[in-house]
C-alpha cells in the first residue's frame, strides 16, 4: 500500500478506499460493499449521529448482534470524535444497564428487542437521550437506522479525531467483578491491527471469515480492521457454526480466520472427510497444544499461527510463518518489536531470566489509557508506562513467550506452581470430555489441590474419574494430575464466554458435591 500509515481510523477508512475503491470490503450474507460503497456508508451513518445531537467525545453503545451497521457505526463515530462502546447482546438486563450507566452513553445503537429492553431502565439512564435501531421501523421509542440514513449526504466530512483521541472503552468480562471499562486510544485501532496483518502475510487477495463477535477486540481489531487495513475483504457471519464452517470457508473463498481455543478441538471432533484438506484455507490464527497443533495441521493442510493480545494492549505477539523458525507451544515474538516490548517480573518487581515463569510486562505505543473511572485499577496495572498484564509466563532464549495462565488460576501446590490452563488442555484432548475447568481448592498439608470441573461430552457415557486420571498420567507430570474431580452438567460463564471460575471456587466450599478424590479412590462430599 503505497501510503504513509494512518493513525487515526478515519485516517484508515480514506486511505484504504482511495487504493482499493471497486474492491469488495465486505460480505454479510447475500448483500455486498465495495470499499468505495463502504466508505459511502460510514459517511451517511456520520450525519445521521450529528443529526442526533451527537458530537466529540459523546458515548455510543453499540448493543448489536454481527452486522454491517456495528462495523459502520465504529467509523462513523469516530468521524465525528464519538467514543464507541461495544457491548454484548447477550448481556443481562442488569449488565447492559451497568454499561450504559458506567460509561455514560449518550446513543445507543441496538437491535428493536434491545431497545424495548432499554426502555425498562427509564429515568436511572438520564444521559442516555437517543436509541437508534437498526432492525425496524421508527417509533416513538427509536429513530430507525434505514430513515435516518436516507438521503443523507455521503461526501467525507471534515474529521478532527486525532491519534491520542479515545476511540473506545470496551469492558472486560467481570470475571471476578464488575467489568472494567479499557480506554483504548485512535491510534490503537489504526496501529495495531495493521501491523499484526503485515505479520500475517495478508493483503488486498486476501478473505477473511469473522465468526467471532464484533464487540470482542479479536473480532474488531484482529480480524475486521486487520483486513479492512490491507484492502481485502471481511466476510461477516452471525456466529460460528461447525456443520458450516468449511461450507463458507469454500463458498466464499476463505483464505484465513481467526479461532478461539475450543472452534479447532470442534472441528477435529467432527468426522473425517475425504475432502478435509480441499479448501483455500491457507493460514489460522490459534493458539493451540503441540499435539492439537500438530493435528490441526496435518488433518486440515492450514498453517496455525498462535498468538497472544488483551483487550488492554491489542499490539499482538504472533508466531513466525516459517514452520523451521517457530516452537510449537509459544505464542510467538513481539510485533513491532522496535517500539514493543516484554519483560518477565517476579512477585518483587525483579525481571527474571530466560526459561524462569513471573508475570507478563508489557510497553507498547498501543497500551490502554487506563480503566474509566476506575483510577485504582488503573494505577494497579499501568506503571511507569509498563501494562501489568496479570498473566504468568516466560520466555525462552529467543525472546519466545510462552503463557502459562492467569496469575489468579495458578494451583500453588506446595512447592510447585501448576498452570490450570495446561491441565484444562489435556482434559479437554480426551475424547469424551467437551470441556472442563481447574481450580485450586485448600489443602492442609500442601496448601492447595488442584479440583477439576468436567463437563462429558454425552453424561451417559462420561468417562470414569480413573480413566481421565490415567490419561491425564500419561501427559503430565505427577504433582499436576489433579486430585479432586467434579462432574457438571455445564460450567458457568460471562456474556462473553468466559469460564466464571470465581463461582466455581465458591461452589467448592458448599456441603453436597460429589467429589471424586484420586487420593482416596473414592468420592465424598465437599
Amino acid at each position: 500500500m503505497n501510503y504513509a500509515p494512518p493513525a487515526t481510523l478515519p485516517a484508515l477508512l480514506r486511505a484504504t478506499a482511495g487504493c482499493y475503491p471497486e474492491r469488495v470490503a465486505l460480505v454479510f450474507k447475500e448483500r455486498r460493499w465495495t470499499y468505495r460503497e463502504f466508505e459511502q456508508e460510514v459517511y451517511k451513518a456520520a450525519r445521521g449521529f450529528l443529526r442526533l445531537g451527537m458530537k466529540k467525545g459523546d458515548r455510543i453503545a453499540l448493543l448489536l448482534p454481527n452486522c454491517p451497521e456495528f462495523l459502520f457505526a465504529v467509523f462513523a463515530a469516530s468521524e465525528i470524535g464519538a467514543v464507541f462502546v461495544p457491548m454484548n447482546p447477550a448481556s443481562t438486563l442488569d449488565e447492559a444497564e451497568y454499561v450504559l450507566a458506567h460509561s455514560g452513553a449518550s446513543l445507543v445503537v441496538g437491535t428493536v428487542e434491545w431497545i424495548a429492553r432499554i426502555g425498562a431502565f427509564g429515568a436511572r439512564l438520564p444521559e442516555l437521550t437517543r436509541m437508534l435501531a437498526v432492525d425496524g421501523a421508527e417509533n416513538s421509542r427509536a429513530w430507525a437506522w434505514e430513515a435516518l440514513l436516507a438521503g443523507a449526504p455521503n461526501e467525507a466530512l471534515q474529521t478532527t479525531a486525532a491519534p491520542a483521541d479515545l476511540a473506545s472503552i470496551t469492558y472486560t468480562s467481570g470475571t471476578t467483578d464488575r467489568p472494567k471499562g479499557v480506554m483504548l486510544s485512535q491510534y490503537a485501532y489504526a496501529f495495531a491491527p495493521r501491523t499484526r496483518a503485515i505479520g500475517l502475510g495478508w493483503n488486498e487477495n486476501d478473505r477473511v471469515l469473522c465468526l467471532l463477535p464484533l464487540f470482542h477486540v479479536n473480532a474488531l481489531c484482529h480480524m475486521c480492521l486487520g483486513m479492512f487495513s490491507r484492502g481485502g475483504t471481511i466476510v461477516l457471519t452471525e456466529r460460528f457454526s461447525a456443520s458450516r464452517f468449511w461450507d463458507e470457508v469454500r463458498a466464499f473463498g476463505i483464505t484465513t480466520s481467526s479461532l478461539m481455543r475450543t472452534i479447532p478441538q470442534i472441528l477435529l471432533s467432527l468426522p473425517e472427510r475425504p475432502d478435509d484438506r480441499n479448501h483455500p484455507l491457507r493460514l489460522v490464527v490459534a493458539l493451540l497444544s503441540p499435539e492439537m497443533h500438530v493435528r490441526f495441521e496435518e488433518r486440515f493442510n492450514v498453517l496455525a499461527v498462535p498468538s497472544y493480545s488483551l483487550t488492554e494492549d491489542i499490539l499482538s505477539v504472533i508466531g513466525p510463518l516459517d514452520r523451521a523458525k517457530r516452537k510449537l507451544g509459544s505464542c510467538g515474538l513481539p510485533l513491532a518489536p522496535e517500539v514493543h516490548r516484554l519483560k518477565i517480573l517476579d512477585a518483587a518487581g525483579r525481571e527474571l531470566a530466560p526459561g524462569e515463569t513471573g508475570e507478563i510486562v508489557k510497553r507498547s505505543p498501543t497500551v490502554m489509557q487506563g480503566y474509566y473511572k476506575n483510577p485504582e485499577a488503573t494505577a494497579k496495572a499501568l506503571r511507569d508506562g509498563w501494562l501489568y498484564t496479570g498473566d504468568l509466563g516466560y520466555l525462552d532464549e529467543d525472546g519466545f513467550l510462552f503463557f502459562v495462565d492467569r496469575l489468579k488460576d495458578i494451583v500453588r501446590r506446595g512447592d510447585e506452581n501448576i498452570s490450570s490452563e495446561e491441565v484444562e488442555r489435556v482434559l479437554n484432548s480426551h475424547p469424551q470430555i467437551a470441556e472442563s475447568a481447574v481450580v485450586a481448592v485448600p489443602d492442609e498439608i500442601r496448601g492447595e489441590e488442584a479440583k477439576a470441573y468436567v463437563v462429558p461430552k454425552a453424561p451417559a457415557a462420561a468417562p470414569k474419574p480413573e480413566e481421565i486420571w490415567r490419561f491425564c498420567e500419561a501427559r503430565l507430570a505427577a504433582f499436576k494430575v489433579p486430585r479432586y474431580l467434579e462432574y457438571c452438567d455445564a460450567l458457568p460463564k460471562t456474556p462473553s464466554s468466559k469460564i466464571q471460575k470465581n463461582i466455581l471456587r465458591e461452589r467448592g466450599k458448599m456441603p453436597g458435591s460429589k467429589v471424586f478424590d484420586r487420593q482416596a479412590k473414592g468420592t465424598r462430599s465437599a
